[in-house]
């Protein structure tokens, strides 16, 4: 008996499975290689047979023709013959049918050269065919004629069959190329399957030796596992799925008072769970073992019992794979004694705290109440004694007292913001208000403040004018006055943008968003969070001169937050910053009272109108400006004034309510006035109201197209208080077109402005203007936005330069609208060019008029 050693043993078996993977390998190589010859065998004996036949059934259509002739020549002498003429051509005509419907010509019929002639070849069959199917006498006339033009179908077929023969060949030819390449792929196909073969073996071989280097891997694991489960300073309980205790390590030891050995096999819920039911919390742990499964590891709380009977919180941490049997159920559990008395405690003294806040807003309201009491009297004795004869020195210092006074005093509001919004006491109001006119009042209030630091504040209107919303217009300006105060604050010569959007995409349509944009300093990242916070303030260049208390923003959020709507902040240091608002403010349509300003400029003359001459009149004006004036203008004399701020809008109006006077501007966004003037025209409440045109320019096919409308005259800007008057007491012929040359301001229009409205609101419109038309003419020099975006911004400065009496630009704007208008970019190209000229010398004379009324 030989005794082979191991290590050989070993070798031959190895030997020996290599060979049995080399045979098979082989035995594979074979049998691709045979089958490769015989498909080679098998296509080439295919292809000579399509090409064979193609050239044979080629020639053949040659051969049947000359058949047909030689019959066509013997009937023309023996009148037996007629039957075979019929059968040749009958047989011909089969032919090309096969021809042009068998897939098997398509290639070498669909030829632009072989298809005209086989078209030529069926137009012959096709000129006969009623010959043919006629009576013999008939066809036998037809004979002569049929053999003459059969030489020329003859020759054509001949050509046909010499070119199948070539084209059937060099396809025979192709398709033999196209067999062998297929036969090498295969092959090259082969020899890469067999080497991926190898390479799959040699994956194999490695993976075993993986495998066996994992196994000792996976032993080491399990002892450094058992290892961990021994030192863990958690409780570890395993269980198999049926709730028997398989594993208790030290730690559960301890927890519980158990040994190893007492808890082994047993029941864990009756054993170390104080459980008046053990039934039910048997079936809660069965379903929270299922989520566990489904969901992952579970963490719930349970109260334990220990070997002595006492009770105490427990954490458990379930994990389980699966179900299937051998499966184990790992739970991992914490003493939490310490941490639910921690958060009684907590509990407890959050209780303490919001009691102690709750006095302190308290103490907060009352004493903002009662200091805000004597501040008053202060404030209003101030504004008495301001009244008395006093020396200059004096009226300074009182002065002084007014301005800290004032301050004092919105530090108190301030405050009492604050306790009222802690003690949930926020009360708003709900009126309707014209939403741009309030943003321009803001804007307006701090324009002074704004120049002072080199700034220029202008609104945006995003989607047109936002028209008579309802909300609450204290507290809004209060929030706008905020955020517009605190960019002209941090702002140096730069740009302070208040854009205003109605988000009509949004879930609740009635959503306004503001945004207040500034160049400013912008703020760190690290403070963005807390900006609005009370008290929060932000360091920055300008501390020693932009101070606060840092509650206006904190007011702010809690301003808007009552108001059911939000607000938030961008920026970005050293390049400025963006905060924005979004509010519910649904629109509506109403008359809206125009405040009576007569005590801060001169006294006018009112015309006193009886009931019976005072009219309803409606005003259709985009731009807010002519629109306050001419509201103003109306109201003075006892006209009851309605407003619209788009075409749209008036229209609704006028359909609903009956006026005895409209007028409307003519360019407007959305509906202009022509189209407006037609639809009132059309029917309505107000279909026979006098409807009156207001625009900077009035061409003759202007004014044409203004009568076709519906319109009854036309009111050129400026709308002066006489001309308005003497429109309403008798109405005049349209206006006639503007001069070719018009003056570059005309004094008498800005002098009865500074009558009408008084030298400090003349002074604030104008400083608007100023603004507004920097902008402008910046955006029309270069533009950025579309060609109607472009007309809209000419329309609009034009009416505002018309109201100042700036005729030379109002004309050139309203030339260049209209250029727009008729898509003539070149004369549009050479009006934009003229207008910082223009625009410069307009400035210069507006700015010293403007200075005069400073003075």
């Amino acid at each position: 008996m030989t005794i082979v050693p191991i290590k050989i043993r070993k070798s031959i078996g190895e030997t020996t499975r290599q060979m049995l993977v080399i045979g098979v390998v082989l035995g594979l190589l074979s049998m691709i290689t045979l089958l490769a010859l015989d498909v080679r065998a098998r296509m080439s004996a295919l292809d000579r047979a399509d090409s064979d036949n193609g050239q044979w059934v080629m020639m053949q259509t040659e051969v049947e023709l000359l058949r047909l002739q030689t019959t066509l020549l013997r009937a023309q002498s023996r009148e037996d013959e007629l039957a075979e003429v019929r059968r040749w051509f009958n047989v011909l005509y089969s032919r090309l049918q096969l021809l042009q419907q068998s897939p098997l010509y398509a290639d070498f019929i669909l030829q632009p050269d072989n298809l005209q002639r086989l078209q030529a070849m069926q137009s012959y069959v096709d000129r006969w065919v009623t010959a043919i199917d006629g009576s013999d006498p008939v066809l036998s006339a037809a004979l002569p004629q049929m053999a003459v033009e059969s030489e020329a179908v003859q020759q054509i077929a001949r050509e046909l069959s010499m070119d199948s023969l070539l084209a059937f060949s060099a396809g025979t030819d192709r398709t033999r190329a196209r067999v062998s390449d297929t036969l090498t792929n295969l092959a090259v196909t082969t020899a890469a399957t067999i080497l991926l073969l190898g390479l799959l073996a040699a994956m194999a071989t490695r993976l075993y030796r993986v495998t066996r280097r994992q196994a000792r891997e996976n032993e080491i694991a399990g002892e450094r596992l058992q290892m961990i489960i021994a030192t863990s300073p958690d409780a570890i309980v395993v269980t198999n799925r049926g709730g028997w205790v398989v594993e208790f390590n030290p730690a559960a030891q301890r927890m519980f008072g158990y040994d190893r050995a007492e808890v082994m096999g047993r029941q864990i819920v009756p054993l170390l769970l104080a459980a008046e039911d053990a039934a039910a919390e048997t079936q809660r742990l069965r379903d929270t073992v299922a989520e566990a499964v489904a969901a992952g590891p579970q963490r719930f709380e349970v109260t334990g019992r220990r070997a002595d009977g006492r009770s105490f919180p427990l954490e458990v941490s379930l994990a389980v794979r699966d179900l299937n049997p051998g499966a184990l159920i790992v739970g991992f559990l914490r003493d939490v004694s310490q941490r639910q008395a921690d958060r009684l405690a907590m509990e407890q003294a959050l209780t303490r705290a919001r009691a102690g806040q709750k006095a302190k807003a308290d103490f907060l309201a009352v004493m903002s109440h009662e200091m805000r009491t004597p501040l008053n009297g202060l404030i209003g004795s101030i504004e008495l004694m301001q009244d008395t004869v006093l020396n200059e020195a004096q009226h300074e210092l009182l002065r002084v007292m007014q301005v800290s006074g004032d301050i004092l005093l919105g530090h108190v509001e301030s405050v009492l913001d604050i306790s009222r919004s802690e003690a949930g006491q926020i009360l708003l109001s709900e009126a309707p208000f014209v939403l741009d006119r309030l943003i321009d009042d803001c804007i307006a209030n701090q324009a002074g403040v704004a120049r002072a630091g080199g700034n220029t504040i202008r609104h945006v209107a995003l989607t047109g004018p936002l028209g008579t919303v309802r909300g609450d217009p204290g507290r809004l300006q209060q929030i706008l006055l905020n955020l517009i105060g605190n960019a002209v604050k941090f702002t140096r010569n730069g740009v302070i943008t208040v854009e205003t959007e109605r988000l009509v995409d949004s879930q609740t349509p009635e959503m306004v968003e503001i945004r207040v944009s500034d160049t400013g300093i912008g703020i760190p990242k690290a403070d963005l969070s807390r900006v609005f916070e009370d008290f929060a303030t932000v360091d920055s260049s300008y501390r020693r001169e932009a101070g606060g208390t840092g509650l206006g923003l904190g007011i702010a959020r809690r301003l808007v937050q009552a108001m059911g709507g939000s607000i938030g902040l961008e920026s970005e240091f050293g390049e400025g910053s963006l905060f924005w608002l979004r509010l519910p403010l649904p629109e509506v349509a109403t008359v809206l009272p125009v405040p009576d300003a007569a005590q801060n400029r001169p006294p006018l003359a009112k015309t006193a109108l009886s009931d019976e001459k005072a009219q309803r009149i409606l005003v259709i004006e985009d731009n807010d400006i002519n629109r306050f004036l001419l509201h103003r203008t109306l109201s003075d004399c006892h006209h009851q004034v309605t407003e619209a701020s788009d075409g749209l809008q008036g229209v609704a109006l006028a359909e609903r309510t009956r006026f005895d006077t409209i007028f409307t501007d003519i360019s407007m966004p959305g509906l202009d006035g022509i189209e407006a003037t037609r639809r009132i025209r059309a029917g309505g409440a107000s279909q026979a109201a006098r409807i009156i045109a207001l625009t900077a320019h009035a061409l003759p096919e202007d004014l044409d197209r203004f009568r076709q409308a519906g319109m009854d005259a036309c009111l050129t800007k400026p709308v002066t208080r006489a001309r308005l008057l003497a429109l309403l007491d008798k109405p005049p012929e349209p206006a006639a077109p503007p001069l070719a040359e018009r003056p570059l301001v005309q004094l008498a229009a800005f002098e009865d402005l500074r009558d009408m409205l008084g030298a400090e609101a003349t002074l604030s419109l104008m400083n608007r203007m100023l603004a507004e038309g920097d902008t402008i003419i910046a955006r029309l020099v270069d533009p950025s936005g579309p060609d109607d975006e472009t007309g809209r911004l000419a329309h609009h400065l034009a009416g505002s330069c018309a109201t100042f009496g700036a005729f030379a630009l109002c004309d050139l704007l309203s030339r260049l609208e209209q250029a727009l208008r008729q898509t003539n970019l070149a004369e549009a190209n050479r009006l934009i060019s003229a207008l910082p000229a223009l625009w410069r010398d307009t400035w210069q004379v507006l700015s010293e008029k403007r200075d005069s009324l400073v003075a």
